[in-house]
């Protein structure tokens, strides 16, 4: 748990500091209590990470990763704001790039870590875990993806609420196995693998939508998109701030 507690607190002071970079100088009064609200947060989080449970971090492990990737991705951030008048025909901007950057190496660290601390045991979980998260999953997607565009070639953009439902739907229910279904498990973790990389993957080449369409996008050469209920309000918001900018 106490890892959840490290990567919400890294979250949360990457929001804080981008928040700070939208206060332009502490002159609009949204974005400097959004940095308050999260920089507070960040720091209850962060304690959390060091005293939750018996198997509470060091401190010194704690502030080393807490301070080397909040300056990481404040660079980032920092990188790619420089060009948020032109994004190169990207569909999402700096900050709905970093979200996604943030999060998914957070949730597919997650399970490294987890994966590490417990020496891959049960043995017989592990290949499974990253078979399933890195081959299996990203085929599955792939698979329906191509039949989809067969059968109807034009670009889709599904932003019903069903769309919405299912892109949070989905991966909770595989990702919920462990609670309702122990002996399909091996999910869990496998689903924190795939859709922390296409996070990535979708920041990487600039994807708006849902984050599980990043790899059959790329390989098919389409700009698909299923809405996403996390991450489509951070683009609308920043879309329309670039507009009034």
């Amino acid at each position: 748990m106490n890892i959840v507690f490290l990567i919400l607190a890294l979250f949360s002071e990457v929001a804080g500091t981008t928040s700070l970079k939208l206060s332009h100088g502490f002159s609009k009064r949204t974005p400097v209590l959004a940095m308050v609200v999260f920089s507070g947060l960040s720091l209850i989080l962060l304690s959390f990470a060091l005293t939750q449970g018996s198997a509470g971090f060091e401190v010194d492990v704690v502030y080393t990763a807490w301070s080397v990737a909040g300056i990481a991705f404040i660079a980032i951030i920092e990188l790619l704001w420089k060009q948020r008048e032109q994004w190169n025909g990207r569909d999402i901007g700096p900050i709905g790039t970093t979200a996604r950057m943030v999060l998914g190496f957070g949730l597919a660290g997650s399970v490294i870590h987890a994966q590490l601390s417990t020496r891959f045991a049960p043995a017989t979980h592990a290949p499974a875990t990253w078979a399933l998260g890195l081959v299996g999953f990203p085929a599955l997607v792939l698979a329906w993806h191509w039949w989809r565009t067969r059968r109807h070639p034009e670009p889709f953009r599904g932003t019903s609420p069903l769309s919405f439902a299912l892109s949070v739907a989905l991966p909770l229910a595989l990702y919920l196995t462990w609670w309702y279904a122990p002996a399909f498990s091996v999910t869990s973790d496998a689903v924190l693998l795939f859709v922390g990389g296409s996070m990535v993957l979708a920041a990487l080449r600039g994807y708006a939508g849902c984050e599980m369409l990043a790899l059959s996008n790329w390989l098919l050469r389409r700009y698909d998109q299923i809405a996403c209920a996390v991450f489509m309000p951070i683009d609308s918001l920043e879309q329309r701030g670039l507009a009034f900018e």
